[in-house]
């Protein structure tokens, strides 16, 4: 189906955009995603829309470190959140793409270890499929980007042919993760 989804996830819904209609429509559903704890930052959200893919919204914690995705399906209200991702990143580009019985993560981005060091940029992939036996869900190994490279996290990434595709700012670039 063509909607459009905009996450609103400090307000715990999302808007949706019907523009099959005559006269285009818009809903509003809950969002499945966990309230926010008590402490520093409470009543900020702790998680950030990041990829979205056959109805599937990918979430990515808002917190620098070892990333948590959390895959929400909001029509079913289903949340399942992965495994830790095994590179820690402070603002990674996140792309998702899901079939009927399997889907693919990837996270990509700088370890920025502090803003003066070296950028080591790679991307972790998560890889689940429902149909295999018995069902299956990891983390591939990490795989090295282009040194220096800038990947700006508010682009994302684009799916087509098995292949993942993302912007670099500097140098000026499209990368390619073929996970086909």
């Amino acid at each position: 189906l063509p909607f459009f989804a905009f996450a609103v996830p400090s307000a715990g819904h999302l808007h949706l955009l019907d523009p099959t209609r005559q006269a285009p429509s818009w809903s509003r559903l809950p969002l499945p995603l966990p309230a926010p704890g008590p402490g520093p930052g409470a009543g900020q959200a702790l998680f950030s829309p990041a990829a979205a893919s056959a109805g599937l919204i990918a979430f990515l914690s808002d917190a620098s470190g070892h990333k948590t995705l959390l895959l929400a399906n909001p029509i079913t209200r289903l949340l399942a959140p992965l495994p830790l991702c095994p590179s820690a990143r402070l603002s990674p580009t996140v792309g998702l793409a899901a079939g009927p019985t399997s889907f693919i993560a990837v996270v990509a981005g700088d370890d920025l270890v502090s803003p003066f060091a070296v950028k080591n940029i790679s991307a972790d992939t998560f890889v689940a499929d429902a149909a295999s036996v018995p069902p299956s869900g990891f983390w591939a190994p990490s795989s090295l980007l282009p040194r220096l490279s800038s990947l700006d996290p508010r682009a994302g990434m684009a799916f087509a042919s098995g292949r993942f595709y993302c912007m670099s700012s500097s140098p000026f670039a499209v990368l390619v993760f073929d996970v086909a």
